[in-house]
């Protein structure tokens, strides 16, 4: 895996000219780069050219083509409007001179007003409650041989507890083949040695948003990850910030799939603190092809 300064040196991205920003891709055991961190560089380089107490609120985008894990990427920053009260900024990221992802952010200046929001769901348990991923799959892995825990370790950052940690209450719909319905959640904190830069907490934000959002889409049908039957692809992704961002503190994402279609389905999260204060919430359209076996 990588240490965490490795991981948050790919996680910003560098200024190398006026609205010109470069990054590395981050290997996480997958064929291409992970969508969050395209999501989450694309955010840092926006932030970096709006006034500070200008605040994103909003994200949109599109990935465009596969991330070559080998090559830089390019962050194009267009800054469309500086308003009274809002910013608007367009990013676009290129390898090669190709684009592969572009997204449009807005960041607002901080006002008061009405203020409400769903409440977390209350069946679900708390974070002291839920054992570490790690040891909840070898638990699991010893009352059923098909859990193959070195193929889940190379795709998911949830064994590198120096990064993030991660505790799932329903794992079980994760790591065991089966139908269940499209809902899903688990609770994340990254490491306190993160920091308290505003701008990393809000990029890790966003790259984790990318995470299990589609694989919810995958949980009313039978599927196993060792198959290969399928082809998916995360197609646009949106996101709002609600308040402020500590990663470092405990965080449920909650996740469900109202509709899956046409070999596309529609997913949505909300992310809550552990105060149960809804902080972010998330939309993203993913590609879900089903492929004959080899």
């Amino acid at each position: 895996m990588f240490t965490l300064k490795e991981f948050l040196s790919k996680m910003h991205v560098e200024e190398i000219d006026t609205y010109l920003f470069t990054g590395e891709a981050l290997r996480m055991g997958l064929p291409r780069v992970f969508g969050g961190q395209v999501l989450g560089q694309a955010l840092n380089a926006a932030v970096r050219t709006v006034d500070p107490v200008r605040r994103p609120h909003s994200l949109h985008a599109y990935f465009l083509r596969p991330g070559d894990l080998n090559s830089q990427i390019i962050y194009e920053v267009d800054p469309i409007r500086d308003g009274k009260s809002f910013s608007t900024r367009r990013v676009v990221a290129k390898q090669k001179g190709k684009a592969i992802f572009n997204a449009s952010l807005s960041f607002q200046k901080i006002e008061n007003g009405v203020d409400h929001q769903i409440e977390l769901p209350t069946h679900i348990l708390g974070p002291d409650n839920i054992l570490p991923d790690i040891e909840h799959i070898k638990k699991l892995s010893k009352n059923n041989p098909k859990i193959n825990i070195e193929t889940l370790r190379q795709h998911s950052l949830i064994f590198d507890s120096k990064v993030v940690e991660i505790r799932t209450p329903e794992l079980y719909k994760v790591v065991e083949p089966g139908e269940y319905d499209p809902e899903f959640g688990f609770w994340f904190k990254f490491s306190d040695d993160i920091g308290d830069d505003p701008i990393t907490h809000r990029t890790l934000l966003a790259f984790i948003s990318d995470k299990a959002l589609m694989s919810v889409g995958l949980m009313p049908h039978t599927w196993n990850r060792d198959t290969h039957n399928l082809i998916g692809a995360s197609l646009d992704h949106a996101m709002w910030f609600h308040s402020e961002i500590r990663v470092n503190k405990w965080i449920y994402y909650h996740i469900d799939s109202p509709r899956a279609m046409r070999a596309r389905d529609f997913g949505r999260g909300s992310f809550y603190s552990q105060n149960g204060e809804l902080i972010a919430s998330t939309a993203q359209e993913g590609l879900i092809r089903i492929v004959k076996n080899r």
